[in-house]
């Protein structure tokens, strides 16, 4: 493929959703911006409202600050030694490694993603749905369930095989004597992420060139508003390529503690659903950087940004943002927040009225 057919077909794919999932299909009216009263332009759709910006960086740190406290006073509390000694107990090495690593990160996945998709259909609670970054592109129950499919057909074709060939070759070491101090703990989950920006970068880069985007890359991107549950819907060439070996580079350099390896997996796991889920709450891990990505396909490759910088594939990112903060100011700022309330609103009428007639009926 050249790149001239690659681009016509991102082109396409732009196309394509906007006629499958932007609140102007299926009868409804397409979005009008209040402050002009005209149609509001696809340009315009990402970051609509400022309400998806308040979500500053010190604040998206909050929750990674977090989460490493409350795993460090874990690890270094009775209860947690008292989980290792019981776990090492009752199970082998293989055991812990394969089926409470999978288990654990599974059960994770379906539990955050099943949140951001309750809001998602129902637009409720309304104090959530404000914070949609793309708020006229809506997935609906029968996508929801495609992807549902693809997700199970990735773990357990692609993480579960991989799992259990990773803990028969060399399992880690979850024994409580070798549980590693608050110090070196923090410096292993950075240079884990470290790790786990560089590979995913390159490799995504490299998926969107154009000689591999249609094989194995584009299914990924058919939801240019990306959804939580989606962050693993793609080939299974991508799940294993992108998604998962890059998160086991840093583990496998430093072949640390199974609570380390378990804690990395888990936070990228977490962080990655909250990236793809379309909302920028705050205090929670941001996901504008890759939010924008599915919106303008060729920006923002890395997951932290680093790498994005360095090449300078952020600049279209940047500029959005200035661009947003200048159109939420004053009386249009409110304006816009009061059409996404009343598209909520009718959302949840919506609802509310199909279950009704199905009680009828």
């Amino acid at each position: 493929m050249t790149a001239q057919q690659h681009d016509e077909l991102v082109r396409s794919q732009v196309t394509e959703s906007n006629r499958r999932f932007s609140t102007g299909s299926g009868g409804r009216k397409p979005p009008v911006d209040p402050a002009t009263g005209k149609l509001i332009p696809r340009s315009s759709w990402w970051g609509f409202d400022r309400v998806a910006w308040s979500n500053t960086k010190a604040m998206s740190l909050t929750f990674d600050i977090c989460a490493v406290s409350c795993f460090l006073v874990f690890n270094a509390s009775q209860i947690g030694r008292d989980f290792y000694h019981w776990l090492n107990a009752n199970y082998t090495p293989f055991q812990i490694d394969f089926y409470w690593t999978f288990g654990i990160t599974t059960v994770l996945y379906w539990a955050f993603a099943v949140l951001y998709a309750v809001v998602d259909l129902t637009s409720w609670p309304a104090a959530v749905f404000q914070y949609k970054v793309q708020p006229f592109q809506r997935v609906g129950f029968k996508e929801y369930g495609k992807i549902a499919v693809r997700v199970l057909w990735n773990q357990a074709l692609v993480t579960l095989p991989l799992a259990y060939f990773k803990a028969r070759l060399k399992p880690s070491d979850a024994r409580v004597e070798t549980l590693p101090g608050p110090l070196t703990s923090i410096a292993v989950i950075i240079f884990n992420i470290l790790c786990t920006e560089i590979g995913f970068f390159y490799v995504h880069r490299f998926l969107h060139s154009p000689g591999y985007y249609q094989k194995y890359h584009k299914q990924h991107h058919e939801y240019t508003a990306p959804v939580g549950l989606a962050a693993t819907y793609c080939t299974a060439v991508e799940h294993l390529f992108s998604n998962l070996l890059p998160n086991t580079i840093g583990t496998t350099i430093t072949q640390c503690h199974w609570s380390l390896t378990m804690f990395t997996f888990c936070f990228l796991e977490i962080e990655t659903i909250m990236a793809h889920s379309g909302y920028n709450l705050p205090f929670t891990h941001s996901s504008l950087n890759h939010d924008f990505h599915h919106f303008a396909f060729n920006e923002n490759f890395g997951p932290i940004g680093l790498l994005d910088g360095w090449y300078g594939t952020n600049k279209k990112f940047i500029r959005a943002l200035e661009d947003a903060k200048v159109r939420h100011r004053g009386d249009e700022g409110k304006a816009r927040a009061e059409l996404l309330s009343k598209i909520a609103e009718a959302d949840l009428a919506a609802a509310n009225q199909g279950r009704e007639a199905k009680k009828d009926w």
